[in-house]
């Protein structure tokens, strides 16, 4: 369990340092209510993480992951994620290069439109951004992989999952703890503008970062 773990913990990175599901939060922190409907979306993406998690994991155990010769084919999967990745970085780049000098970065329009949001698409989203986003479903599938190759116990994998999604989700829980400090709005104002300015950047950043470590992870594999 401690080597599925050590092999899991670098792709909690992408979760942590993942910029919209931060702002989200911010965003409903900021509104009516707030804390109420921050609390339902951090709530739903620790489980909808947990399960996409469990759900991989249970996966790629079917399909033969699981034991200590590693599958050929799971090193191409690797090898490919990491290829998808890099492209989505370059076509990133790509618009990043056309974009005009001292342009102000929009918002998303569902990012403006969180503070009235009904449940149900509060829900939605936080559950959206876990599968949409391809920094967060790279960080699940990385750490799916290294805990499939663990032959374990249901019990340790639930426990493994959710101590990695807890982990990951440091980021996405850390506003709710600074609402909770004095000044706490205006700092969660100013970091929102932070995360909307580099939003951009952080996740080209991140997507290079995630394809460069399922490449290494595939090539290794292959020429192992």
């Amino acid at each position: 369990m401690g080597k599925a773990f050590a092999d899991m913990l670098p792709y909690t990175l992408g979760l942590i340092v993942s910029p919209f599901p931060v702002v989200a939060v911010i965003a409903l922190l900021i509104s009516v209510n707030g804390r109420t409907k921050a609390l339902l979306f951090e709530l739903t993406w620790l489980i909808m993480s947990w399960i996409v998690l469990l759900a991989l994991i249970a996966l790629l155990s079917a399909l033969g992951a699981t034991g200590h010769a590693k599958p050929a084919w799971l090193s191409w999967l690797a090898l490919t994620i990491g290829v998808l990745l890099l492209l989505t970085a370059l076509a990133g780049l790509r618009r990043a290069a056309r974009r005009k000098r001292g342009e102000t970065p929009q918002v998303p329009r569902w990012i403006a439109a969180m503070d009235t949001m009904t449940t149900p698409k509060i829900i939605g989203v936080a559950a959206l951004l876990i599968v949409a986003n391809p920094v967060n479903l790279a960080s699940l599938a990385g750490g799916a992989i290294a805990a499939a190759h663990e032959p374990l116990p249901v019990g340790r994998q639930l426990i493994l999952a959710a101590v990695f999604v807890v982990i990951g989700s440091i980021g996405v829980l850390a506003p709710y703890t600074t609402a909770l400090t004095g000044g706490g709005e205006q700092r969660l104002q100013r970091m929102r503008g932070w995360l909307i300015r580099h939003n951009g950047a952080l996740t080209l950043l991140l997507i290079l970062v995630f394809g460069l470590l399922f490449l290494a992870k595939g090539l290794r594999g292959l020429l192992a």
